[in-house]
């Protein structure tokens, strides 16, 4: 794991994973309630030989813990440049 860039989230899926027919990347959001706000944060996995993504929890309404780093997640629509930020995980567990 990144060790300058590591971050650790709880929380609740907001829908079903969203992935590929051949399983090489998940994608889903957390959701967190801190107080009278809820917090989401977008979420990106990849396999590999050190990890397995849990496609059997990753479903709407789970709480899952998830351990990975940030990135910036920037692209252009429509000619309007978005800059957002993306939990890519590294570790995901009930």
């Amino acid at each position: 794991m990144k060790s300058d860039n590591l971050i650790q989230l709880s929380g609740f899926l907001t829908k079903d994973v969203i992935t590929n027919e051949k399983k090489s990347f998940a994608a889903f959001t957390i959701g967190r309630k801190i107080g009278e706000e809820t917090m989401y944060m977008s979420c990106i996995a990849f396999p590999s030989q050190k990890f397995k993504i849990p496609f059997d929890i990753l479903a709407k309404g789970n709480e899952v813990f998830v351990a990975g780093y940030l990135r910036p997640n920037n692209y252009t629509k429509d000619g309007v440049k978005h800059c957002s930020i993306q939990l890519v995980a590294e570790k995901i567990r009930e």
